[in-house]
């Protein structure tokens, strides 16, 4: 029995990053180019995955953008379907769109937890659903979500978040057991991490607060999930499934 590497090789892989114009996604999406992947991006903001284009022009041979609602499930069909045609197959795909809500639970309507659901919940199932249905086919394949800490404990007035995150969390350890051994599904649990999603509710103080309780000392940036990112495309996670990886400090 040989031992693979803990870092790819990534080259000639396939690799599909949803909500990858910003944050983790584009973070994740670089690292993954860096390490010989072909990444096709799907963000819902066209503008924004050009500004993300321009961000990295020596990844652009290997990056490319397409513009993609993941709540729309026969887009997300049709964009699989359309990957597999033309790479032939697709060998990873990280489930990452999703959105932040921060509301008093009393002020919160059905619309406003049925709008964070249907992004980070049925969004995820969707992406994931479409190309790992494919992937059975063809065999072989890995499937990452995004998670996150909150989906493991409570925070006041998070309660949108905090379920949706508990939701995708159990849909990684149903899939897993559901689609081995053809294909994996992991999750990624960041902590605390100051992106685009959430810069409406990270005040200083708040940024303060939640570095001072993580014994790393500092907040994560989206760039610390790269080499998570490699890692888990990659053949060192071959006997991973239905893990959720937490990258938070030491926070929990």
């Amino acid at each position: 029995m040989t031992t693979p590497e803990l870092r790819g090789p990534l080259d000639g892989q396939r690799i599909v990053v949803t909500g990858g114009a910003r944050g983790l996604g584009e973070a994740m999406a670089v690292a993954l180019v860096q390490s010989g992947a072909h990444v096709v991006v799907a963000d819902i903001d066209p503008a924004a995955l050009d500004e993300m284009l321009d961000r990295h022009p020596a990844e652009r041979s290997q990056l490319r953008a397409e513009v993609l609602d993941v709540t729309d499930e026969a887009a997300v069909g049709a964009f699989a379907q359309k990957l597999f045609s033309e790479f032939g197959g697709i060998d990873t795909v990280f489930a990452n769109a999703g959105i932040v809500l921060v509301k008093p639970s009393v002020q919160l309507s059905n619309t406003d937890l049925q709008r964070v659901l249907d992004i980070n919940v049925l969004g995820t199932f969707a992406t994931a659903r479409e190309f790992g249905s494919r992937m059975i086919q063809q065999g072989h394949g890995k499937i990452i979500a995004t998670a996150s800490q909150a989906g493991n404990r409570g925070a006041a007035e998070w309660t949108s978040y905090c379920a949706s995150k508990a939701a995708v969390i159990s849909l990684t350890q149903s899939l897993a057991s559901e689609w081995g051994p053809a294909v994996t599904v992991n999750a990624i649990a960041p902590g605390a991490v100051r992106t685009h999603i959430n810069a409406h509710v990270m005040s200083d103080a708040a940024a303060a607060a939640l570095t001072a309780g993580t014994p790393a000392g500092r907040l994560a940036v989206p760039e610390d999930f790269g080499p998570l990112a490699v890692f888990l495309a990659g053949p060192g996670s071959d006997m991973m499934s239905g893990s959720v990886v937490v990258m938070d400090g030491g926070a929990l």
